[in-house]
């Protein structure tokens, strides 16, 4: 996976976990809305405004 599309699939999941953000407020879960609120806490709001990307050895670079 080259760096581009890593960076693309954080991208992709963030919208997915905003979507789903706001369908967990909508139907008042609140316990769920804060746990995956939490799970993806980093992510949302990187310390140094980026996210990291290391490479994982042993898999196949396409």
């Amino acid at each position: 996976m080259t760096s581009e599309q890593a960076a693309q699939l954080i991208d992709d999941t963030l919208d997915l976990v905003h979507q789903r953000l706001q369908v967990l407020e909508a139907g008042q879960e609140a316990r769920a809305h804060r746990a995956l609120a939490e799970e993806f806490r980093e992510w949302r709001h990187p310390s140094g405004g980026h996210i990291d990307l290391m490479v994982c050895p042993g898999f196949p670079q396409l």
